[in-house]
């Protein structure tokens, strides 16, 4: 006898399901997509950390060794932050400056998958000036703050150990960068560190840098360095991603985003571009937001 098989899987059953019931299949909802695919997919807004670090030969041994410890500690606490916030996707960008300065990043880089390499060389002088072209160059949306989904404000940490090599042309490229719009509403720390904290100069130049003394940082050795880098870091984003977004226009950023007051636990606000029947002049840029940890005890706050 003939070996006789029957393939149910080769028999069309129309729009009815195998057991007879008369259900349409086709009538029948689609499966639920996963929550997890879906954020996925969504669009973030890039949120980018500018670690701005001075490499002047004054900075070798343990200040920069503290630098290293404390940026290659603090990526991990990022992608922590980035996979409890649904918007934003958190990039970092590192400038090093000296004589001269040097993109460690040459674009920024996605914290997920970002990794740190040591700062092993330091030489030269302090020229402030060469750090705040290069961070006026790149501080654009066809350059470093590109996102297709909008971005929010950049976060700018500026740290050295001394005052400015080229004390007499440093004050141009300031201003200018003063004028770049990503700066205007950008959050920025100074660290001034162990001799820089000693040095007026020094401080004086990260208030004009910040223009907000509550955000200028005495670190006066290095293990309030690392410290410092490290929650200034995670509270600057914290502050950032709450206080809103600017969107990205085709030629330029936004000049007329709005600032939400520096409140903690406030919801994030979507800054877009306001109608053409707005009447009301809207808020000029302040002075970048007061990070919410100006009262720690660095030297008893800590259990070092």
């Amino acid at each position: 006898m003939a070996d006789f098989s029957l393939d149910l899987d080769s028999f069309d059953f129309g729009d009815f399901d195998s057991l007879e019931t008369g259900v349409d299949v086709k009538q029948q909802p689609a499966p639920t997509p996963d929550v997890a695919n879906i954020v996925t997919n969504l669009k973030k807004r890039a949120m980018v950390v500018f670690f701005v670090i001075d490499i002047s030969g004054s900075m070798k041994g343990a200040r920069i060794g503290a630098v290293n410890d404390a940026i290659r500690n603090v990526i991990p606490e990022l992608r922590k932050r980035e996979k409890g916030n649904t918007s934003a996707e958190i990039k970092v960008a590192v400038l090093e400056f000296s004589t001269k300065a040097n993109w460690r990043t040459l674009s920024p880089e996605p914290v997920s998958t970002y990794k740190y390499n040591d700062i092993e060389q330091v030489y030269g002088g302090t020229n402030y000036g060469t750090a705040f072209e290069a961070l006026n160059e790149k501080l654009s949306n066809r350059q470093f703050l590109s996102s297709t989904a909008g971005a929010y404000t950049p976060l700018i940490i500026f740290m050295t150990d001394g005052k400015p090599s080229d004390m007499g042309l440093y004050p141009e490229q300031l201003r200018i960068l003063k004028q770049n719009k990503w700066f205007k509403h950008s959050t920025r720390a100074g660290i001034a560190i162990e001799e820089g904290a000693l040095s007026p100069e020094c401080k004086r130049v990260l208030l004009e840098f910040t223009e907000n003394e509550s955000n200028i940082y005495e670190a006066k050795n290095t293990v309030i360095l690392a410290k410092q880098i490290e929650l200034v870091t995670l509270t600057g984003v914290d502050l950032v991603t709450q206080q809103g977004s600017i969107q990205n226009s085709s030629t330029s950023v936004d000049t007329t985003v709005v600032h939400t007051p520096p409140v903690q636990n406030t919801p994030k606000v979507n800054l877009n571009r306001p109608s053409s029947s707005q009447t009301t002049p809207p808020p000029q840029p302040t002075a970048s937001p007061t990070l919410p940890i100006a009262d720690i005890d660095w030297e008893n706050d800590f259990n070092f």
